[in-house]
This record gives structure tokens, C-alpha cells and sequence, in this order.
């Protein structure tokens, strides 16, 4: 991926059925520096398919789209990119919804009575590294380690640390799991910054003393 020039915008995809959504999110990013709409699609296939096309900073998901669940584009786009950040959009409380999501590596969920200044801080925290809930979902959220820093791998980034641990090398991984080496390699870096690792030495030693393997 290339390096960010100093001070660019974040990238960001929406990805929604209804058009009046998508006319007034291109409004809050017309009007912001610190994001680019880059792409919208309505149809989680479509979003899919931006995501791998525009590989953006962010993936805005409507949690009911007609075709696919949300956190089955959630295990899709994290697949072709584990730095993409998705973060839910709903307009009902659906908690085991957004739980589903939150496993298959999504952000946080908001809602879409969301002010525009709250949208773009929270977003602005996703970037950053952290989750973002509206209250109404919070017992959506996944619980943490009683120690406070339990990181949360996704579905396929427990594979991979787990092929790690037994030994096979990024290629030897990409063919148990039928990925390409660049998307072992991403997720294989999204496990070490989890792990707060440079190595696979120091992240097997990481996962081993937080019960992760």
C-alpha cells in the first residue's frame, strides 16, 4: 500500500439501499477535509466489489442491505483488506445483528439519526484505531478480558496466527486457506499491531500469555 501523503483525507465507501441516505452522507463529506466519498454502492455485493476495487479507509454499512447480511460483507471486505475499517449503520436496535458484525471485524454502529459533527468524530476514532457504539447498541458490544487489554482478532486472523504457530510460512498459509500471500501478509501485520508484535517470535509469545492460543 502506498504511504499516505501528510495531511490527505481518509477514504471512505458507503454502502446503503436507500438514496436519500447515500444524497445526504455525499453532503457531510462534500463539506469535510479530513474524508473523501470515493465510492457508494446499494447492494452488499456492490460494496464488496468497491472495496476491492478502491481498497478505502473506511467501509459505511448499512446493517440491512437487500442480498447479503452485513456480517457476511464484514468477514468479505476484511478478507480483502483487514485495514479497512466498517463501521454499521442502522436505524433499529438490533443488537445481535450488530453483534455478528463486531465478530466478523467491524468498528462499532451508529445510527442514522447521527449528527453530522458526531459522524465525522467517530469516524475520525475509527481511523484511529478505535471502536465507536451509539448507546442504543451497547449491549452489542463484545465483551473484553477482565485484564482491560485483550485485543480482538477476527475469524481469519485466529487462523492465521494459528497456521503461525504451527510453523508454515506466508505461502504455506495462503494455500491452506486458498488467500493470496499479499492478503496473509495484511492480515499477518493487522495480528501483529493487535498483538503489539514485530515479529512472529513476539507475537506467538503475545498470544500464548492472553489465552489466544
Amino acid at each position: 500500500m502506498a504511504l499516505r501523503p501528510p495531511g490527505a483525507a481518509r477514504t471512505v465507501v458507503v454502502a446503503d439501499d436507500h438514496p436519500i441516505v447515500i444524497s445526504g452522507l455525499r453532503l457531510v463529506f462534500s463539506g469535510s477535509r479530513f474524508f473523501d466519498l470515493v465510492g457508494e454502492a446499494s447492494t452488499g455485493s456492490e460494496a464488496i466489489l468497491r472495496c476491492m476495487q478502491l481498497r478505502p479507509d473506511v467501509l459505511l454499512l448499512d446493517l440491512r442491505l437487500p442480498d447479503l447480511p452485513a456480517s457476511t460483507i464484514c468477514n468479505r471486505v476484511k478478507e480483502i483488506d483487514p485495514a479497512i475499517q466498517i463501521v454499521i449503520l442502522t436505524a433499529h436496535p438490533e443488537e445481535m445483528a450488530v453483534r455478528g458484525c463486531l465478530k466478523a471485524g467491524a468498528s462499532g454502529c451508529l445510527f442514522k439519526d447521527t449528527g453530522e459533527q458526531r459522524l465525522l468524530g467517530a469516524l475520525m476514532q475509527v481511523v484511529n484505531g478505535r471502536e465507536v457504539y451509539d448507546p442504543r447498541v451497547a449491549g452489542a458490544r463484545l465483551p473484553r478480558s477482565t485484564g482491560g487489554s485483550q485485543p480482538r482478532l477476527t475469524e481469519r486472523e485466529q487462523e492465521v496466527l494459528g497456521l503461525i504457530a504451527r510453523g508454515l510460512n506466508t505461502q504455506e498459509i495462503g494455500e491452506q486457506l486458498d488467500l493470496s500471500p499479499n492478503t496473509i501478509k495484511s492480515h499477518t501485520r493487522a495480528v501483529f499491531t493487535k498483538l503489539d508484535a514485530h515479529n512472529r517470535v513476539q507475537a506467538l509469545s503475545q498470544a500464548q500469555q492472553r489465552g489466544l492460543l
